[in-house]
């Protein structure tokens, strides 16, 4: 079993040291918790904590919710996201009417709704709406 590792607050970011963890904080310990996307055991370790905390300066009230694999997972989602935004960006007119882009696309943004990122509502309203509009010209 892992052992706890050392937490130096001072270490945290500036907000994360005004908090009321910064008093009493000595030490990391693993926390098991529960994947939000797929449902998993999985375990926060202190090491990890060490590194998000002290070196990556995440807020200290900052807990995992997906585990490693759903994780990996939403941030391909993310990259593919940001390509289909940046195909955007260079074509709209042409691409307003590809049902197969515009579905892809909104297939993205709902699935990475399914770990735990906000709904983009703006974006999906807008392509259902290219959608209904490529359906009628079809």
């Amino acid at each position: 079993m892992p052992a706890p590792a050392p937490a130096d607050p001072a270490q945290w970011s500036d907000q994360s040291r005004q908090s009321v963890k910064a008093s009493f904080c000595t030490h990391y310990t693993d926390r098991a918790y529960r994947c939000h996307a797929c449902g998993k055991a999985a375990l926060f370790t202190a090491a990890e904590q060490k590194m998000a905390y002290e070196v990556r300066k995440t807020h200290i009230d900052v807990q995992r919710v997906l585990c490693e694999a759903c994780w990996r997972e939403r941030h391909v989602v993310e990259q593919k996201i940001a390509a289909c935004e940046g195909q955007w960006a260079g074509s709209k007119q042409a691409l307003a009417r590809d049902a197969v882009f515009l579905s892809a696309w909104r297939a993205l943004l709902l699935e990475h709704r399914r770990y735990g990122a906000r709904h983009n509502i703006a974006a999906d309203n807008m392509l259902r709406k290219l959608l209904d509009r490529a359906a009628g010209a079809n």
